[in-house]
């Protein structure tokens, strides 16, 4: 065999191993969004668009937000290196190292969480501050149980880095399962607890999830209880490349923070709506694009600690066509489909018309983003793996003025819908800047192949979208309940989209294909993750 024969085999089991690893984040998240569907129903039947809910949903905004914030600051900082640290020393010394940042973690996400409890008489009216008083002293009591939601996860976030490194996919994504499971058992069996049984969901939830990571890297190996390794200039280099990422996820994520603010300003319900189509809409983000950027993480991270651009290249292509390949059809079908869609998910108890259709308003326009919010996810899982972190703070910090900016233009005209019009508007902007500072940095001089590939992918998805629209004003006409012509457009016009890039495919298009295809049949053959 040789070199480029060799060459060829490698990168075909290197997307191999990607796409196993996907297809297995793939089918556990899967079930975890399915129990969080069925969590949302539940809330929807006896809370509706109800103002506690409004409540609810921005006291958990700030301790989810800063969670995430951390954890994907943390976890992209920590990965990279503990590869690094394996591959320089020994598996010993690495964990030891991890230990020494688990037992950091501890103390600093505990001192946070009591700072956050004792604050919150003065954190969450500053927050709700469209709400009224009686609103703010529930709001104060949900923000003072959740705090401890911090202790928890922040105590789980070099467990995630840990089961990520090592790819353990499996037991990182079985773990967040159990807190969408006691959510539901809450809401069936403890009605008396009026909006709190969503609170203690989480709590009790996040805490099932940190004692299974804890027992699986205990059951592969890792000892709690062994020799630390506390190395300052290792933790030096773990800050520096955190703090970047930090800032970055801080001044991101906190734009879902300002939306939710913002929204107390229209009326009552209105945050409840952004969120119900806000969850909607990251259904496919979580099943497929986080997905998939979790699966190349490592992957890439190996690529580039040995400074291996043509791999580093080649994933980068072949990630964007396949996010164009499932966001753009999921956008049409969201776009044909938003009212029915909600209103089978949702519309039900104490959730009326009136917030089906402002929910599904919303959903569109989340939605009409897609496809550039999904590019972000895999934009960011570069930069880290690539340890340049600095761009994405920067351009963090652009993404809330732009935020800001656009949602007081927009709800001047579409209300709580012009916020979800706001973040597709942002997504845009970040998107084309993003693609032109990776392709800098990846050296990429030729981008015709992936243009045209994509192009084949919006001329299927545009007759896909006519086909469906006709079929949907021909049902429609003859009175065709929603749950016949629903899933019968659907299966028609996915056919439609899927036989047309049959026929027209590009060369890479084809390798995507054959990718998918391959790891399906030998799906069962394979070594296991995990």
């Amino acid at each position: 065999m040789d070199y480029y024969e060799h060459r060829k085999a490698g990168d075909a089991d290197t997307y191999h191993l990607i796409a196993r690893a996907g297809a297995i984040i793939i089918a556990l998240t899967l079930v975890d969004k399915g129990m969080a569907l069925v969590k949302e129903v539940l809330m929807a039947h006896r809370f509706g668009i109800a103002a506690s809910l409004d409540v609810y949903n921005l006291a958990y905004a700030l301790p989810g937000l800063t969670m995430l914030m951390f954890t994907g600051a943390f976890v992209a900082s920590f990965v990279p290196l503990y590869i690094e640290w394996s591959n320089r020393s020994s598996a010993t010394q690495a964990n030891a190292r991890a230990l020494a940042l688990f037992y950091m973690s501890i103390l600093f996400f505990g001192i946070l969480a009591l700072a956050v409890y004792m604050l919150s008489p003065f954190i969450f009216p500053a927050m709700g501050y469209g709400l009224d008083a009686n609103q703010k002293t529930l709001g104060i009591g949900i923000e003072k149980l959740l705090s401890v939601l911090l202790l928890i996860d922040g105590a789980s976030i070099i467990l995630t880095g840990l089961l990520h490194a090592r790819k353990d996919f499996v037991g990182l994504h079985v773990a967040p399962i159990s807190v969408n499971f006691v959510s539901i058992v809450l809401l069936l069996c403890c009605r008396q607890m009026g909006i709190y049984v969503l609170a203690w969901g989480m709590v009790l939830g996040t805490l099932g999830k940190f004692l299974y990571m804890g027992f699986s890297l205990h059951r592969s190996g890792f000892r709690f209880l062994d020799k630390v390794a506390l190395d300052k200039s290792e933790i030096n280099t773990f800050l520096l490349l955190a703090l970047p990422l930090l800032g970055g996820q801080l001044i991101a994520n906190s734009n879902v923070l300002v939306d939710q603010m913002m929204a107390t300003q229209l009326p009552p319900g209105s945050v409840s709506t952004l969120r119900y189509a806000y969850r909607i809409n990251d259904l496919p983000t979580q099943v497929v694009i986080i997905a998939l950027s979790r699966a190349i993480f490592p992957f890439i991270s190996e690529a580039a600690a040995v400074g291996n651009f043509d791999d580093l290249r080649n994933i980068f292509k072949y990630s964007i066509i396949f996010l164009g390949f499932v966001t753009f059809p999921i956008t049409c079908l969201v776009g044909l489909f938003a009212d029915d869609i909600v209103a089978v998910l949702l519309q039900r108890g104490a959730f009326d018309g009136h917030a089906a259709e402002q929910t599904a308003k919303a959903l569109v326009l989340y939605c009409s983003g897609l496809s550039f919010q999904a590019y972000t996810y895999v934009n960011g899982t570069f930069f880290a793996a690539m340890k340049n972190t600095m761009p994405l703070f920067v351009m963090g910090l652009v993404s809330i003025g732009l935020n800001f900016g656009f949602n007081l233009m927009f709800m001047h005209f579409l209300g709580v819908a012009g916020i979800a019009l706001s973040t597709t508007a942002v997504s845009v902007v970040v998107t084309l800047v993003f693609l032109v500072l990776l392709k800098r940095r990846l050296m990429i001089t030729d981008l015709s192949d992936l243009y045209h590939s994509l192009s084949r992918l919006l001329m299927a998805v545009a007759c896909m979208f006519v086909m469906g629209y006709l079929a949907l004003k021909l049902m429609g006409n003859l009175g065709i309940s929603r749950y016949v012509y629903f899933p019968t457009i659907t299966v028609l016009i996915c056919s439609c989209y899927l036989g047309i890039i049959w026929l027209f495919k590009t060369r890479d298009l084809g390798v995507c294909f054959e990718t998918v295809w391959g790891t399906i049949k030998n799906l069962k053959g394979r070594p296991h993750y995990g």
